[in-house]
């Protein structure tokens, strides 16, 4: 495993994270819960091949998702890293950021989080944030010790990142940032000149990359030998990235991550530049960018739209319109969006703001005419 120091102040943290939403679960609905048979060989085997950070959240998998990493890992704590989340939609009144962070904590089995986040902020949950003096209750339970790091997620227009960067609270940030979306790039690199700990979710756009197959290496001239090998060298060769967080659902899939990143070296100047001059098909990808995160899937009628955009994201940037246009009508997309009812509650937890109703019809005609 390789490692680098986590922003100017950051201890040594191995250059590949462990992302922990996508961890294997069980249930539907309300009753959905991390599966701890499956989870916890696989939080294991990232650990004793050198994985040393691990991150979560409050949300995460029904609110199990902590208990699940404390569980899995608390007898090798002094040896990792623990980052876990939380939104400013959860504090609404005094005493509200201090109860979370303790029930966190307790289960996470640990008496301190070595970094922890506001979660998903935006412009308007970092004003909610300062309304309900969220910097402030972080700030004293750093000074506690409860907090190592202060951090936060991003999800919106680079300009805002840089206004909550500004508080001069934080030492690290989440953000996105891959072959696809490359927005936050200039903003990413001041920060980093600053001294603050960048760190990437969503190295492979939520799947798409993966899904692109051979079609998406063709694009590069690169020595990767996969198109997960070819996004994750994208993501760490950026000297502002100090680490990548991948949400593993396996074994093979953390055995296989470690070792493209035990073999990284170097990017010459040509595979710099191959990355950089992404081609027009993949630029079209701008208006229609989903992670794959299934914060979506809120609809009373049960519709998946993380699946068309699967679908349509296939077809329009790697052309495979065919094969995407057969697994739109396997799966019964196009029914799906018949009964979409147009309520909006999908587009408001969105957070890369896509407007999903409208865009559920539009893939609809687009494949169907």
């Amino acid at each position: 495993m390789q490692y680098k120091q986590f922003g100017k102040n950051g201890p040594m943290v191995s250059r590949l994270g462990f992302g922990c939403m996508r961890l294997p679960a069980v249930g539907e609905g309300k009753d959905k819960h991390c599966d701890d048979e499956a989870c916890t060989p696989i939080l294991r085997r990232a650990y004793d091949l050198g994985i040393n950070f691990f991150d979560t959240a409050w949300g995460y998998t029904n609110r199990d998702n902590q208990r699940m990493v404390g569980e899995a890992l608390h007898d090798v704590r002094d040896n990792i890293y623990l980052s876990s989340k939380l939104p400013p939609t959860e504090v609404q009144e005094p005493g509200d950021f201090r109860r979370k962070l303790e029930h966190s904590l307790k289960l996470m089995q640990t008496d301190h989080l070595d970094f922890y986040h506001m979660h998903a902020l935006n412009a308007g949950r970092w004003e909610h944030a300062k309304k309900v003096q969220m910097d402030l209750d972080m700030l004293k339970a750093k000074e506690e010790g409860l907090i190592r790091h202060i951090s936060f997620s991003f999800h919106d227009a680079p300009r805002v990142m840089v206004e909550i960067a500004d508080r001069g609270i934080f030492d690290t940030l989440l953000c996105q940032y891959n072959l696809i979306d490359q927005s936050n790039e200039a903003v990413m690199a001041e920060l980093a000149a600053r001294g603050m700990g960048i760190m990437i979710m969503g190295p492979v756009a939520g799947g798409m990359i993966t899904t692109g197959g051979e079609d998406f290496m063709k694009l590069y001239d690169t020595p990767a030998q996969s198109p997960q090998e070819l996004a994750l060298r994208f993501v760490l060769g950026n000297p502002s990235v100090s680490l990548a967080l991948s949400g593993m659902q396996s074994i093979q899939m953390v055995e296989d991550n470690v070792a493209i990143v035990e073999r990284m070296e170097q990017m010459d100047p040509a595979e710099v530049e191959s990355y950089r001059t992404t081609n027009d098909k993949l630029r079209q990808l701008s208006d229609l960018y989903c992670t794959g995160c299934a914060y979506c899937n809120v609809c009373p009628m049960e519709i998946r739209p993380q699946q068309h955009f699967k679908a349509y994201n296939r077809a329009k940037v790697w052309g495979l319109f065919e094969a995407a246009k057969k697994d739109y009508l396997e799966d019964e997309l196009d029914k799906d969006a018949e009964k979409c009812l147009g309520c909006g509650a999908c587009a408001a937890e969105c957070p890369q703001f896509i407007g999903i109703p409208e865009k559920l019809q539009e893939i609809k005609q687009y494949f169907l005419g």
